[in-house]
């Protein structure tokens, strides 16, 4: 494979070089792939390297991809770089020396920044000596540095994420000998972890504290990357398991679509829930947790079964591919919620930097509990629960009638409703199975500020002023109910669905508002 040469003439060079060229599909909907499946190295070679790129090689056969094999870093010298959907860093090290030259290092910078897809396979976590601002700049398109590991030996890892389609053909659970690399950090707040392994599954002293990532994808510098530390032996690249895994990597990585930028609009957004991907899928299509598409510190809605005499009975479920919803998915919630337990990450909402949320959604028959509240939103906290003191917080929901509402509550002042506490009423309810954007919007400062619900339109239904109190103090955010509801489940919970939930933490500007609404519009067939 090493010693085939191809000479390219828009390129102008000869290289160590594979082609695999295939006839053009007669599906002209399905666009034919160029990848990049590179292997230039400057350190270690594993003797699984010749099973890695012919594993390329055969995944371009099946898909009719073009397959270019090379590890001439000269490619990157050429313009030829930008025909290329997805480039490929195939378990090639760089612990010993630098592998590209800093005009080759710009191109692939440029590339990415450009909008191309990156895929790196096991040792392309260990290229180390690249240097100064690249090297820092590499290490964050991998997510972070190989730095050791125990002997080669099997270990579990757990799925994180069963509706991505990089992992969805895998059970929860996958056993598998590899080389279980420690990593110079952990990337999970700045990436969407797809697998990580059971540190209790394997010997050593090479571990991460009991939170080890080891595989996943996420954008970054205007691209997309892909990463998988598995692929140290031969045998793993013959496990279908692993091959689908890279396939769909690949696939991912060359897709543009799959930019979150493509909101027309990020700034200030603290949280987005997308019912299309970043799902864990128990038994019968329940969610145990739902992740924030948003690399920071809130990182995910888990499963609420405390206080609830069946088990799994906390859990809604996944509901794929709605056609009323151009085909997204949504999660439907009859009496259930779901958590986050980072405590405090909501609270600034309404202590001075106002907030913008949406939620596409539908409603199904409320049952009664506490009447009237029915949320499918929420961090309230009674601050004073004996005497059913003063409440803080925002929240969202809908009354027995469907009628949709907001309110934000500052705890200063008593009682369910209040001008400390203002209730946002629509007068219209919503028709149950049809869906809605409903959006919610305060302003920002201390003071009076005003509030905003506003249902399909970016003209309020109504408004009502709101006097923030900078010293509130809500409880943990839920999905599906007002708050943590371990000593009343259900009784305040939410029927019907939601295909996306996004917070921002600031007030959108009027225009900002119509694009944002008008994208989710389009995006989710709401009319």
């Amino acid at each position: 494979m090493k010693n085939k040469f191809l000479f390219l003439s828009i390129v102008f060079f000869t290289t160590s070089l594979t082609l695999i060229s295939q006839s053009k599909t007669t599906n002209t909907d399905v666009k034919k792939l160029k990848i990049l499946n590179f292997y230039g190295d400057n350190g270690f070679v594993h003797s699984s390297q010749e099973a890695g790129l012919k594993l390329i090689e055969n995944l371009g056969i099946q898909n009719k991809w073009e397959v270019v094999t090379t590890a001439d870093a000269a490619i990157f010298d050429t313009s030829v770089i930008v025909s290329f959907d997805a480039i490929i860093f195939n378990n090639n090290c760089g612990n010993k020396g630098q592998i590209l030259s800093k005009a080759q290092q710009s191109l692939l910078q440029k590339y990415i920044r450009n909008g191309g897809g990156f895929v790196g396979i096991h040792c392309a976590g260990a290229i180390w000596k690249e240097g100064g601002e690249f090297q820092n700049w590499y290490e964050g398109l991998i997510g972070t540095k190989l730095v050791d590991h125990p002997k080669v030996q099997s270990a579990r890892l757990l799925v994180e994420d069963s509706t991505n389609q990089i992992t969805k053909h895998l059970d929860k659970e996958w056993e598998v000998k590899d080389e279980w690399h420690r990593f110079s950090s952990n990337p999970r707040n700045h990436v969407k972890v797809l697998l990580s392994v059971d540190e209790d599954s394997y010997i050593g002293t090479q571990k991460m504290r009991g939170d080890h990532p080891f595989t996943w994808c996420h954008n970054y510098d205007g691209g997309r990357s892909f990463f998988t530390s598995l692929g140290h032996t031969k045998e793993i690249y013959t496990d279908f398991n692993f091959q689908k895994l890279v396939e769909e990597g690949i696939k991912w990585a060359a897709d543009s679509s799959n930019n979150t930028a493509t909101l027309p609009l990020s700034e200030g957004l603290l949280l987005d829930l997308n019912a299309d991907e970043n799902l864990l899928i128990e038994a019968r299509d329940k969610v145990s947790s739902w992740s924030n598409s948003v690399t920071n510190k809130i990182q995910k809605f888990v499963k609420q079964d405390t206080g609830r005499k069946i088990k799994g009975s906390g859990r809604p479920k996944l509901k794929l591919k709605v056609p009323k919803l151009n085909g997204h998915n949504s999660v439907v919630f009859h009496r259930q919620e779901l958590v986050n337990h980072q405590e405090d990450a909501f609270d600034h909402l309404t202590q001075g930097s106002g907030y913008t949320w949406f939620s596409v959604m539908s409603v199904s028959k409320q049952v009664k509990g506490k009447p009237g509240v029915n949320s499918f939103f929420g961090n309230l906290r009674n601050t004073n629960v004996d005497k059913k003191g003063q409440y803080e917080g925002f929240w969202g929901g809908v009354n027995l009638k469907n009628h949709v509402w907001m309110s934000s509550r500052n705890g200063l002042q008593k009682g369910t409703w209040s001008d400390g506490s203002p209730l946002l009423l629509a007068e219209e309810p919503l028709l149950k199975e049809k869906y809605y954007l409903v959006m919610g919007r305060m302003g920002a400062g201390v003071g009076d500020v005003k509030m905003e619900l506003f249902v399909n339109t970016t003209k309020a239904v109504v408004e009502k002023s709101f006097p923030v109190n900078a010293k509130a103090n809500p409880s943990k955010m839920v999905i599906g109910q007002e708050r943590d509801a371990t000593n009343h489940p259900g009784a305040e919970s939410f029927d019907g669905e939601i295909a996306r939930f996004l917070i921002f933490e600031r007030p959108l500007f009027d225009e900002e508002l119509q694009i944002l609404s008008e994208h989710l519009k389009e995006k989710y067939n709401i009319h």
